[in-house]
């Protein structure tokens, strides 16, 4: 596990509780979003994982390359008591991000 000194501005990932799985998608999630800075920190019982760029994508296929055995992405959510943006799951990945969803626009007949 690192440290970086620099805290990211705008972070979004995973809090997992410390041990394999962590470690696991700890990598997993340098894998999964290249050229994006990551900062694993390690505080005790839990590994907070924060993702630079406002979106984190972690695959359930690159967290079994890296466990060595399958994995379901329902697993993670069970070790994970926090996470930092909003989340989107599916059987093959998770999505956190930041921002929020487009607003509709109002039609003529809604606004009279």
């Amino acid at each position: 596990m690192t440290t970086d000194a620099a805290h990211i501005l705008d972070p979004v990932g995973p809090v997992i509780q410390a041990g394999e799985l962590a470690e696991a998608v700890a990598e997993a999630t340098r894998i999964d979003n290249p050229g994006k800075r990551v900062d694993v920190r390690s505080r005790g019982s839990y590994v907070r994982i924060e993702v630079d760029g406002r979106e984190c994508i972690i695959r359930r296929a690159t967290v079994e390359q890296q466990l060595g055995r399958p994995f379901r992405m329902r697993d993670l959510e069970l070790s994970m008591p926090s996470f930092v943006g909003r989340i989107e799951t599916s059987p093959e990945q998770v999505r956190f991000w930041l921002g929020t969803k487009p607003v509709r626009a109002l039609t003529t007949e809604e606004t009279a």
